[in-house]
């Protein structure tokens, strides 16, 4: 049999990247790792549900620290020692924002008679505050982006970063609104 292996491998070589067959082979060894997994002669294959579960909940713990939540802080936080701090904090305070310290989430808003707006907006990854850097209106007749908003879109929210007069909002629909407002 290994005859015959090494000779179909010969004639018909696998030309696969090594990245996609170690990712074939690592998904064989869990599946062969997994201990209820059945297969019947016909090529069905069952398992265990609550096997499986434990699996994805065992790797989800393995990976959390993946996972990026803007809601729920990973690091710890202790309040400095006679620290002062404003009662009345306005909800657009400038904090020093760079820009490597983005995420880019772009936003949509459906206005009528079949309009929308689509926000190109900037998130904080240090404050979880949220500016939009600028807005693009689509009416009715455009039935999809033109080929140049991208890169018109890309020059302006590069623009807007190095202006630094963006102003930053707790929420995505408090900046959008504020942009609404400023027009």
């Amino acid at each position: 049999m290994k005859l015959l292996t090494s000779l179909w491998n010969l004639i018909n070589p696998d030309r696969r990247p090594d990245s996609e067959k170690a990712r074939e082979r690592d998904f064989i060894a869990a599946a062969n790792g997994l201990k209820t997994l059945s297969v019947t002669d016909r090529g069905g294959m069952s398992i265990d549900p609550e096997e499986l579960r434990n699996q994805i909940v065992a790797s989800r713990e393995q990976l959390k620290h993946l996972v990026y939540r803007p809601e729920a802080p990973n690091r710890s936080f202790r309040a400095a020692e006679g620290a002062q701090v404003e009662p009345l904090v306005s909800p657009t305070v400038e904090t020093p924002v760079s820009a490597m310290d983005c995420i880019e989430v772009v936003a949509w808003r459906r206005l009528q008679a079949s309009a929308a707006v689509r926000y190109e907006c900037l998130q904080s990854t240090s404050t979880g505050r949220f500016a939009v850097a600028t807005a693009s209106l689509f009416s009715a007749g455009t039935e999809s982006l033109p080929s140049w908003v991208d890169g018109n879109t890309n020059r302006q929210v590069a623009n807007a970063l190095q202006s630094c007069g963006l102003h930053w909002y707790a929420t995505l629909s408090e900046a959008m609104d504020a942009w609404d407002a400023e027009l």
